[in-house]
Parts: C-alpha cells; sequence; structure tokens
C-alpha cells in the first residue's frame, strides 16, 4: 500500500480525483469505466496512481477481475508519455473491494506483483491489492480489531473496508468515527452519506450503464458455461484412464495434449 502522511498531504492538496468518469454512488452497479482513481504526489515528485474498484457479487468471477486489470492496464498505459525517462514511471495501484475471498489462505489483505514461478519480484511498480471486505466487517461486528496486534493504516483500512459492508448510517458512523481523519473530512463524508441516503434515484448520465453490465453478465456466463465444460471432459478423462484407455487416445479423444490429459490425471491420483 502506498503510505504518506495523510492531513499534511491533503492540506499541501497533494490528493486529487481523476475526473475520469461521473462517480459511482452504488455500489456494485457497474455504471462507468472505474469506480475511482486518485492521484498522490510522492516524495520524488511523480503522480502515482491509485484505481479504487468495488466488486459486490454473488461469487468470485474472472471476469470481474479481468474487466478491472484491463481498466488498470489502461490507465497506466495512457498516463505516462511516450518521451518521458523511464526513472519516472509512476507506482500504479489497483484495489479489489470484494465481497468474495480470492484465496485459498483466509487472507483479508492479498497483494499480486509480477513475479515468476519461484516468487521471485519482477516490479513492484504495479500492484493488485484485493480485499475480501465481508472478513473485515466479520472483525468489526465481533470487535476483534485488536489495536495492539495491527499497525494503524492497516487497522484504518480494514475499517473503511468494512463499513463497504454496512446499509445502516450510524453502524457505518460508529465504523468510520474509528478512523484516524480529520474534522472535516469526517463531516464531508457524513454529508456525502446523507446524500446518498435521501436521494434514493441518483440524477447523472453514465457511462454506457446497460452495455458494460451485458459485457459483464455475458463474460460470467461464458465462464461458468466453461467451467462446466471443462468439469464433464475432466470426469470423462478420468472414466476413460479407469478403463485403461491409453494416454494418447485420451488425448485424441479429448482434443486436448498428452500433457494436459496427463495433468487431469495426475491431480486426479492425488486427491483420490
Amino acid at each position: 500500500m502506498f503510505r504518506f502522511s495523510r492531513n499534511e498531504e491533503l492540506e499541501k492538496k497533494k490528493i486529487y480525483l481523476e475526473p475520469l468518469t461521473n462517480q459511482n454512488m452504488t455500489l456494485g452497479e457497474k455504471k462507468t469505466e472505474c469506480d475511482i482513481a486518485v492521484s498522490v504526489k510522492n516524495d520524488k515528485r511523480i503522480t502515482d496512481k491509485i484505481m479504487l474498484e468495488v466488486n459486490i457479487r454473488s461469487s468470485a468471477y474472472q471476469t470481474t477481475l479481468d474487466r478491472n486489470n484491463f481498466y488498470f492496464s489502461d490507465m497506466i498505459a495512457n498516463d505516462f508519455s511516450e518521451s518521458e525517462d523511464y526513472s519516472k514511471l509512476p507506482n500504479n495501484l489497483l484495489i479489489n473491494f470484494n465481497n468474495f475471498s480470492l484465496n485459498k489462505r483466509g487472507l483479508i489483505f492479498d497483494e499480486y506483483m509480477y513475479r515468476n514461478i519461484y516468487g521471485d519480484i519482477l516490479t513492484k511498480k504495479s500492484r493488485i491489492l484485493n480485499i475480501d471486505i465481508e472478513k473485515c466487517y466479520h472483525l468489526w461486528y465481533t470487535k476483534n480489531i485488536k489495536d495492539e496486534e495491527i499497525d494503524s493504516y492497516s487497522k484504518d483500512l480494514t475499517l473503511i473496508s468494512a463499513a463497504l459492508s454496512m446499509n445502516k448510517k450510524k453502524e457505518f458512523m460508529n465504523c468510520m468515527n474509528k478512523v484516524e481523519m480529520s474534522t472535516e473530512i469526517r463531516q464531508e463524508m457524513e454529508g456525502v452519506l446523507d446524500n446518498m441516503c435521501r436521494d434514493q434515484k441518483l440524477v447523472s448520465k453514465y457511462y454506457s450503464r446497460e452495455e458494460e453490465e451485458r459485457r459483464i453478465q455475458e463474460g460470467i456466463y461464458n465462464e461458468i458455461k466453461e467451467k462446466t465444460t471443462n468439469k464433464i471432459k475432466k470426469e470423462m478423462i478420468i472414466k476413460m484412464y479407469k478403463d485403461n484407455v491409453s494416454l494418447e487416445k485420451i488425448s485424441t479423444y479429448s482434443s486436448l495434449s498428452y500433457s494436459e490429459v496427463e495433468e487431469i490425471i495426475n491431480d486426479y491420483l492425488a486427491h483420490s
């Protein structure tokens, strides 16, 4: 995560929101190219970029993540001039606030970078942070956010992420009151919340709302279809293997490579 002195940075007006599209005030309903992008001047006077995405879905779909990664890559490519020195390449961070888990380790903050299969990091210039907001909310609700066990930045990020799962103003403000921020920012946040609660129908023009949602839903449908097809194909391969059909013939019948067939069978043997 990018770390900076929040009050000092705000006073110097180094932080500003990118006017990429209209701001999205209804979480999870995709109406814009990206939810929000923030620019931060670092110590080297380079403008780092942070893209924030809120993903409220019934399950973890690769389509949603790929869509976010696409806009993240687009932001990186379009914000750097060809004539600039590569030493001035900014840091770029995509933060996905998800109501689903993407890892098997139960991590709340799950950070990704470019690295090889051995874990050697290629660059830290572009990073993706996935945050499980439901786990954050559970920590808040059960009062398990311990000051002595967590640093102030992680604590604040956990509280802010937990607030994204809340739909009651009192609960939301109780949570926000625990976050380290200036009185002015807290009052402004409460004012925005009041406006959202009063105005259930946001009057604004959105960027291709129907088209954007259609593309997401179509991607999710194709993803489910592909997973179902792959499951049936794996079951067929395992059945043929049990019937002592050679791997070469299984490869021919399934239209998969020999190594792919071998991988499926080895996985089956390892878990049987």
